[in-house]
């Protein structure tokens, strides 16, 4: 048993281990992957490929990927553009956004081999029956505080999208399944992990129950990987190892029953450990309305709160720290202008626009209005001619919104920032009526931590001794982050994810764990 702290709730209390006698059939393989996202997605097929019998269980009736882009270093196709990344000064910025606490061997895995891995799946995905293609996310931040580089490959017009579904990460992911299921890999869909089987100190199987209620063990004579995703689903387990996550305006946790800490709990109950606590979250500033910009920020109360130069985590927090659950965001009439100026120096997803790098365009003004135009007929965005009418619509206490409104625009009429230090560039007079106020609230994506792993991804116990059999990926284990998702290459999570799935397959294949 994990290091289980008294101080937890009733969700990390262990159940009674299942008897051989409870289960109503037993299945074997080599190795066995628990969650059909893109880390056991990617791990099933590159095990299978190079040989090993694979087994995936999944609670869900498919595969899911919710997640338009997977960021690496590296790749052919940014090659193909003249883009290069250096991991090396990748490597170095995360550690140090990470505040030092994240494993260092686990970010070189990734800065090292995250180019060999989106290779060998560009290059399924582009076989002939799946055609997938593939651009660059173009919104990325520009200024040094907290730049990000490109590397977020976006993938459409693929298999899954001529379904008529939700492409995006789900194309990489499709061919992975089909050319899995040629190799013999076997699923277990709709199938739900209750326990991991442990004989012996070693970690050999899981027990699993079927949609219609009937037990199951599937054992791996090779290892049992468990990447089931992180825990934001579940409030209780958030109020005990990352409580910032409960303060959020919203979760998007997709589809809904995800991220509820089944393989968390699982992994504690057979002996993996917890890396310390809280827990990284990953927030974007995307609840409510998803475009922020970078003028005035507001609380309900009227009075400005922080540096509006920042990027989405950052902008997430801030409003966290308020004590309120979304702020105010307020630009002028004249924002067509004024937007694309601030993209010199800042920019990324919801302070600019999310566009292709090849063909797109940074800033689409038709399109920004088209959207301003909607949202007035909802109740998160107002406008008004004057700034104490616009304090009115938002239901502030007008004096002293007019009065922040007012500093605010002489701070930027002397091209100095009194209250935070916004960059001078950054300072532009909001002097242009009518204006407008958008409510905007930080969004859970996910919390990212969890299981202790070692540089082959095996789980540790509360001494870092490996616990046998039991190896931990994505958003279960832990080690990627230590503090906060860093934006340094937008789509990390996913692109680590893909990574470490295939890095993980290929050594179960090897025989090197």
């Amino acid at each position: 048993m994990g290091n289980i702290d008294p101080k937890w709730g009733s969700w990390a209390t262990p159940p009674k281990p299942f008897e051989e006698s409870d289960f109503a059939e037993t299945y074997s393989t080599e190795v066995l992957v628990v969650g059909a996202g893109i880390c056991g997605m990617a791990c099933a097929y590159s095990a299978a490929e190079k040989g090993c019998k694979v087994a995936v269980i999944e609670k869900f009736g498919s595969y899911h990927g919710f997640a338009f882009n997977v960021g690496v270093v590296n790749s052919k196709f940014m090659r193909s553009l003249g883009i290069v990344n250096d991991p090396d000064e990748i490597a170095r910025e995360w550690i140090k956004r990470c505040g030092n606490r994240c494993n260092e061997r686990i970010v070189r895995l990734f800065t090292d081999y995250s180019e060999e891995a989106m290779d060998w799946a560009i290059d399924l995905a582009q076989r002939p029956g799946y055609g997938v293609k593939i651009n660059l996310q173009g919104a990325v931040y520009k200024g040094d505080t907290y730049c990000e580089k490109y590397g977020a490959h976006s993938f459409f017009d693929g298999p899954v999208a001529r379904q008529g579904k939700f492409g995006g990460l789900n194309e990489l992911m499709e061919p992975m399944y089909q050319e899995s299921l040629k190799l013999g890999t076997q699923y277990f869909f709709n199938t739900k992990m209750e326990q991991l089987i442990k004989e012996n100190g070693r970690v050999v199987g899981a027990a699993a129950r079927r949609a219609d209620g009937s037990l199951i063990a599937v054992r791996a004579s090779r290892g049992v990987l468990v990447s089931t995703g992180g825990i934001g689903g579940n409030d209780e387990m958030c109020a005990d190892l990352a409580p910032i996550a409960n303060k959020v305006a919203a979760k998007v946790n997709f589809p809904k029953g995800v991220d509820l800490g089944e393989g968390h709990r699982a992994c504690l109950w057979a002996g993996a450990a917890f890396e310390d606590e809280p827990f990284p979250t990953m927030m974007h500033p995307q609840a409510i309305r998803e475009s922020n910009y970078c003028f005035l920020y507001v609380t309900p109360k009227g009075k400005r709160f922080m540096n509006e130069d920042n990027y989405l985590q950052g902008r997430s927090i801030g409003i966290i720290k308020t004590g309120y659950k979304w702020c105010w965001t307020i630009f002028d009439s004249a924002w067509a202008e004024k937007i694309p100026e601030t993209l010199k120096y800042g920019g990324g997803i919801y302070w600019g626009e999310s566009f292709e790098y090849v063909g797109g365009k940074e800033f689409d003004e038709e399109a920004v209005g088209k959207k301003i135009r909607a949202s007035l007929k909802g109740s998160s965005t107002v406008q008004a001619d004057t700034p104490r009418e616009l304090a009115e619509k938002m239901g502030v206490d007008a004096d002293t919104f007019v009065e922040t409104f007012e500093n605010y625009n002489r701070m930027c009429a002397n091209g100095h920032d009194d209250e935070f230090g916004k960059r001078r560039e950054l300072l532009i007079p909001l002097d242009k009526p009518p204006y407008f106020a958008r409510r905007f609230g930080p969004a859970l994506l996910s919390v990212c931590g969890g299981v202790k792993v070692d540089e082959k991804f095996r789980a540790l116990d509360e001494n870092n001794e490996v616990v046998p059999g039991l190896f931990v990926l994505g958003n279960t284990m832990a080690g990627r982050y230590g503090v906060d998702y860093p934006m340094l290459l937008p789509g990390n999570s996913t692109g680590s994810g893909l990574t470490y799935g295939y890095l993980l397959g290929r050594w179960f294949a090897e025989g090197r764990v």
